[in-house]
């Protein structure tokens, strides 16, 4: 269990130094469905479910992980402009996004049944999902806001 938690720590604050240089990250507020402001609210999540999770507080991971699963999503004029653009690629857009989503679902299982194991194993797949949609399409979908 320690050995976990380390583990977890150590993951979560490579993330979250990493994540600064995300497009969620500025300090000026996105407009309303824009898919900015639907990144610095899943970052806000993640912080905080990060904090949750090394507190143990499983209501509070419950909570996150629920807003992370159920995350607003963009406009459909910013969605429509995203699919446009991809083409191809929005399949696997979209089955990065579902890997997010699924994760997201098993921590607030995990944490119903106050399983810490569970919700950090399902914790680095749903940031694995992240990290790959960020690797594959930041940069291409960034470029399409400027």
């Amino acid at each position: 269990m320690l050995i976990n938690k380390k583990l977890l720590l150590a993951t979560s604050l490579v993330i979250l130094t990493t994540v600064n240089v995300s497009m969620a990250n500025d300090t000026v507020k996105a407009p309303e469905g824009s898919l900015k402001l639907v990144m610095q609210g899943l970052l806000k999540d993640t912080q905080e479910l990060t904090a949750a999770m090394l507190n143990e507080d499983f209501t509070l991971i419950a909570t996150k992980a629920g807003n992370i699963a159920d995350h607003p999503k963009p406009s459909m004029a910013t969605r429509m402009k995203i699919m446009k653009a991809m083409g191809a690629d929005m399949a696997q857009f979209k089955a990065n996004d579902e890997i997010v989503h699924k994760a997201a679902l098993d921590i607030m299982t995990n944490a119903q049944q106050k399983n810490i194991d569970g919700v950090g194993e399902n914790y680095k797949k749903m940031i694995g999902g992240c990290l790959s949609c960020h690797s594959q399409f930041k940069d291409s979908v960034s470029a399409l806001f400027k």
